[in-house]
């Protein structure tokens, strides 16, 4: 398996004063050292409150929590561009290609949710406004972009994927996999019922040929022993206040197609890679210091991430697909993590 990108993310914690919620500076850990590393915002940042809405070739994509303004900062070399304004309804930003490598071909790609439905919209470089994209589906579960062909790929309902060539003056869609469902996500079905669990889907793009799918799985309520209840199994007789029992990653499935087209087929292990997702452009790359046949995850359930003051943005670790073993990232003693953690891939490692 090709990685699709050339240097290990980073877990990306922005820390935000506990009164105001305006982010004083980000941190930035590094898995292959050890080693945590502060970085201050530039001044134009400063006394501005705004959340991560993604992360993408090595840029963070954020959002203006006042004026609703989108923009990128590259914390690497510090430099910031303003996106067109006024897009409220962003829930994840990411990039066609890098802004500092191709500054005249690239686009911004957000992935917005109204009501019920997710749409795609897209801005070139400097351009004053957002665009549709056309011939869209109702809904899109999750985007990806080839840097080297500036195409872009979206993952639609029944696991199909959709492609628009983003150097056309008016891109036109393709669809390159049509709707399957392999056996591994019908026994799922018996493993992660409806009633009891939720499922994100995440779209990884591999150098090789390759599109791969994550599915994910969320136990909506799940007890301090591992298992995933009712939510009317959370109110007790003897006590004011139901249990807290917190959303939690349960399990995952991969999936593989080749880019050119084809039927979806499960994939068994990731072999000398690791994959990255979350509220981050899905990345998949050579595990060099860390675990081999794993994904690292952080929460990016937005829905019920602040519903609860006790454990909103504590659903990250990593999963070893060969055991199905959950590990943590890090132990953050703290009720809640605001804003959560991001994936963010560098250029290098400092």
């Amino acid at each position: 398996m090709a990685s699709s990108s050339s240097s290990s993310p980073f877990l990306m914690l922005p820390v935000a004063d506990e009164n105001t919620e305006k982010i004083q500076h980000l941190s930035f850990y590094n898995f292959k050292n050890n080693k945590p590393y502060n970085l201050k915002l530039p001044p134009t940042l400063k006394n501005t409150q705004f959340q991560c809405i993604g992360s993408s070739k090595g840029w963070l994509a954020f959002l203006d929590q006042t004026l609703k303004n989108p923009f990128l900062f590259n914390p690497f070399s510090q430099t910031l561009i303003h996106l067109p304004q006024n897009h409220p309804d962003i829930t994840k930003l990411i990039l066609s290609q890098d802004p500092s490598l191709r500054p005249h071909t690239y686009s911004a790609i957000a992935i917005q949710t109204p009501l019920l439905s997710t749409k795609l919209s897209y801005s070139r470089n400097r351009d004053a406004t957002w665009h549709a994209l056309p011939n869209q589906s109702n809904t899109y579960y999750d985007a990806i972009c080839c840097d080297a062909t500036n195409t872009l790929f979206a993952l639609a309902p029944g696991l199909q994927v959709e492609s628009w060539n983003l150097n056309d003056d008016s891109p036109t869609k393709s669809t390159i996999i049509r709707p399957s469902y392999p056996r591994s996500l019908r026994l799922a079905k018996e493993a992660f019922p409806r009633d009891l669990y939720s499922s994100q889907l995440y779209l990884a793009l591999a150098s090789g040929g390759d599109i791969i799918v994550a599915v994910r799985y969320v136990g909506e309520f799940v007890r301090y022993d591992g298992e995933a209840v009712y939510e009317g199994d959370t109110l007790t007789d003897y006590m004011a206040a139901p249990l807290v029992c917190p959303y939690r990653t349960m399990g995952f499935r991969v999936l593989r197609a080749d880019v050119s087209g084809g039927e979806w087929a499960d994939v068994e292990g990731l072999g000398d890679y690791a994959m990255f997702l979350g509220g981050n452009e899905t990345a998949v790359v050579p595990a060099v210091g860390l675990m081999k046949n794993a994904i690292y995850f952080t929460d990016d359930y937005w829905e019920r991430i602040d519903e609860d003051y006790s454990y909103g943005g504590h659903d990250f670790g990593v999963f070893c697909m060969e055991d199905s073993r959950f590990e943590e990232v890090l132990d953050l003693e703290m009720d809640k993590i605001n804003p959560p953690p991001f994936w963010i891939t560098l250029p290098s490692s400092p």
